[in-house]
């Protein structure tokens, strides 16, 4: 029971680590008129799970709960900071990445201390890595004892949820709507996590290019709600 509470605490969308504050080129797309009802926001949702999170953040997270224990470990972790922050080609996604996961360990950090993530948050305060908010997210639930297919529903769940709840900040659309986007996403969310272990090595940081090409739109949107 208190390793799936602790999955709910930490994975809440209320978690007070700012998550709030980015929407990940979702604003550039709704300026754009591209996201601009509730058949297009589910679209959208559905394409950044299967062809953006899938392949980007939900791997990486993937790839902290697999790694080995001890130095060897850690240096496949020093590998893996590297290896993500080349693939956030975006500047707003790469910052964005890195204040979440500094938010994250410093707040987890104060409800239960573990090792590997005193000595992750510690480089990053260090520039001596950069800091992602999927590994640091992969190290506490790993520590924590949570199963690597609870870890990675949640993950994707909370991410689907932040976009739902951008998108009713900014298309706009209903509650209703959104949770129905919430309800119909689920399927794809347990295809997602079944088919995470057989990735294709190869295919880690696969660029969803119009997403990316929004993120670095946003950067000169004249408006905006959101940091990223």
């Amino acid at each position: 029971m208190q390793k799936l509470l602790t999955l709910l605490q930490v994975n809440d969308s209320m978690f007070p680590i700012g998550s709030f504050t980015h929407s990940y080129g979702l604003e550039s797309y709704v300026d754009a008129r591209i996201v601009h009802d509730n058949s297009s926001a589910a679209e959208y949702a559905r394409t950044m799970l299967e062809h953006s999170i899938y392949y980007n953040d939900a791997a990486f997270l993937y790839k902290t709960l697999t790694l080995p224990p001890g130095k060897k470990g850690w240096d496949k972790l020093v590998e893996l900071d590297t290896l993500v922050t080349a693939l956030k080609a975006s500047y707003e996604i790469r910052d964005a990445s890195k204040k979440l996961a500094i938010r994250f360990l410093k707040l987890t950090t104060e409800l239960k201390s573990y090792p590997t993530c005193k000595k992750y948050a510690a480089a990053i305060q260090q520039e001596e890595l950069h800091g992602h908010y999927a590994i640091a997210f992969g190290l506490h639930v790993k520590a924590a004892g949570i199963s690597l297919e609870d870890a990675l529903s949640a993950f994707y769940y909370n991410t689907l949820n932040g976009i739902i709840t951008n998108c009713a900040k900014t298309v706009p659309i209903s509650q209703t709507a959104g949770q129905k986007i919430l309800y119909d996403l689920q399927p794809v969310i347990a295809k997602l996590v079944r088919q995470q272990p057989g990735m294709d090595e190869q295919q880690l940081g696969l660029c969803c290019i119009g997403q990316e090409i929004k993120c670095m739109q946003h950067e000169k949107l004249r408006t905006r709600i959101y940091i990223s």
